[in-house]
């Protein structure tokens, strides 16, 4: 009886185990995402059951579960399946995607559950008029506005006079920004000198400034060229190698079909010799029985030696693509590092000049006169492998990955300031 209890309350029951799993499966990671395209970059959680009707209960599979990250080409590399193109699909489809796969894969009758979590997505970078310009965490339904809180909101020059700080605080500032601008360049030299494929990378090091500070980041930024190159270098040579051995491989047996031809030939004018003598009863039927076989065994093998003449030219070519593309990504990724480099110094020097007018007696009671003006924004995002960039308002909803520029255009004088210089210039006119 409680079998036939346990068998018509399965659907009941195989819900409550598919609840249970994914509840589990979803512990410790980060909240659900929307239902939106996973990006490069993002690291997921991927759990697996299967359904067992001898046992009644899911049965995990987590050999093939755990968490993966998502290439910069779109793409997972998962035990059993290999390499699965992401694409345009969210959680849903990808789950449904690996478990169809998975029972094409191993013959499955019924197709096992697979489920995704997004455990970490890629960063946002804030960067232009903010008071603390960098890289933040991303969380589904972010917005513009949200992100420049998390960037300390707009960077505003100091409205007071200069007494009210102390010039120690400022002169330490200041000695800070430049330090900061010092290590930005540093950086910009060296991912130039990246995207132009140099060998070496060098820099001056600047006279007037902290030259312990310089001669630590200068080893620091070789030490990451250096490190860099080589490991485009290392990929680079190993597909090379990979191409030559194949090549290789593919002379042989091409040598080796050669001689095989002739044995072809060869048993080919025997058999032809045979054949009449067979058919007259000088010699047994076994001997051209023999010498037919012979024949379909260097056939089959001269077809064995071409399949792995086509197999080895489909690697050539694979790793040609590599090879190609191992150049593409790194000067994508350079110069995704340039441009967000650039927007950091030139906020720093802003910052910097600032100070300084502060530092030597600049006029800050001019604030007072006038007007702040609402900042605007764009966004640059990487679309089909490609950074496109476009207005955005304070409720654009970011995505991960997704670069916010804040400028703050020049203030408008107020009406009192506008009246007061017009007056001054028709008195001035009048004189």
């Amino acid at each position: 009886m409680l079998a036939t209890f346990w068998h018509c309350c399965r659907p009941l029951r195989v819900g409550l185990v598919v609840v249970t799993v994914f509840a589990l499966a979803g512990v410790g990671a980060a909240p659900a995402a929307l239902a939106a395209r996973i990006v490069p970059q993002t690291k997921i959680k991927l759990s697996i059951v299967q359904w067992m009707p001898t046992k009644g209960v899911y049965e995990s599979w987590g050999a093939l579960g755990g968490e993966f990250q998502v290439s910069g080409e779109g793409t997972l590399s998962l035990p059993v399946l290999g390499v699965v193109q992401v694409g345009d699909l969210d959680e849903a489809g990808l789950a449904a995607e690996i478990a169809t796969k998975l029972q094409a894969k191993i013959g499955l009758v019924e197709r096992p559950e697979a489920s995704i979590t997004i455990v970490e997505y890629p960063p946002i970078y804030v960067v232009g008029n903010v008071a603390a310009p960098g890289e933040y965490k991303f969380r589904p339904g972010l917005s513009v506005l949200q992100s420049l809180a998390m960037a300390g909101g707009e960077y505003r020059p100091t409205d007071g006079l200069i007494g009210s700080r102390g010039q120690a605080e400022l002169g330490g500032e200041l000695r800070e920004l430049d330090d900061s601008i010092l290590r930005s360049t540093i950086k910009l030299a060296r991912l130039e000198a990246e995207m132009a494929d140099a060998k070496d990378f060098h820099f001056e090091l600047p006279p007037d400034q902290n030259t312990a500070l310089a001669a630590a980041t200068l080893n620091q930024e070789k030490q990451i060229f250096a490190t860099r190159a080589a490991v485009v270098a290392r990929q680079s040579r190993s597909y090379a190698e990979l191409r030559q051995l194949m090549s290789q491989e593919i002379d042989t047996l091409e040598k080796k079909i050669a001689g095989n031809d002739e044995d072809i030939d060869s048993v080919r004018k025997e058999l032809t010799t045979v054949k009449p003598m067979v058919e007259r009863g000088v010699l047994l039927p076994s001997r051209q029985t023999d010498l037919e076989r012979t024949l379909r065994s260097y056939q089959g093998s001269r077809l064995d030696m071409v399949t792995a003449i086509m197999r080895a030219r489909q690697n050539i070519a694979e790793a040609t693509r590599n090879l190609e593309g191992l150049a593409d990504n790194r000067n994508a990724d350079v110069a995704a590092q340039l441009q967000t480099e650039k927007g950091i110094l030139k906020q720093l020097q802003l910052r910097r000049d600032t100070r300084r007018k502060l530092l030597l007696g600049g006029e800050p009671a001019d604030l007072a006169s006038t007007v702040a003006v609402a900042p605007t924004y764009t966004v640059s995002r990487r679309v089909d492998g490609k950074i496109e960039e476009f207005p955005a308002t304070e409720t654009t909803e970011l995505q991960p990955g997704d670069v916010v520029r804040v400028f703050r255009p020049a203030a408008k004088p107020t009406e009192e300031t506008s009246a007061t210089a017009d007056g001054t210039r028709a008195d001035q006119a009048s004189q």
